[in-house]
């Protein structure tokens, strides 16, 4: 039988609401991280890092992870939700989060 490790005994969990600039994430610590669109968004969400940019069919290093109403990504093993930014189609395009201590 195979054993399971808990990364720990407590988190959080919440929704960031869209914007059609790169907005950084919550400063909440984590151990792992899951990131879900929300399934009533009109666009995509994407997510990475600082000066994250929206899919534009060009060749470049900041384009982030496209999610589409309803995807999610995760776990992500990072320490902290605020080393993560959004960017969204609409306005209106919002995440709900979960990260794990």
């Amino acid at each position: 039988m195979a054993t399971v490790d808990y990364v720990g005994s407590g988190g959080a969990s919440g929704e960031r609401a869209g914007s059609v600039t790169a907005v950084q994430l919550p400063d909440i610590p984590a151990r792992l991280i899951y990131i879900k669109a929300v399934a009533s968004n009109a666009g995509n969400v994407y997510i990475g890092f600082v000066s994250v940019t929206k899919v534009d069919g060009t060749t470049d290093t900041t384009t982030g992870w496209e999610l589409d109403a309803g995807e999610e990504m995760g776990p992500l093993p990072l320490n902290n939700l605020d080393l993560l930014y959004m960017i969204c189609d609409n306005a209106g395009d919002d995440i709900v989060y979960l990260c794990i201590e």
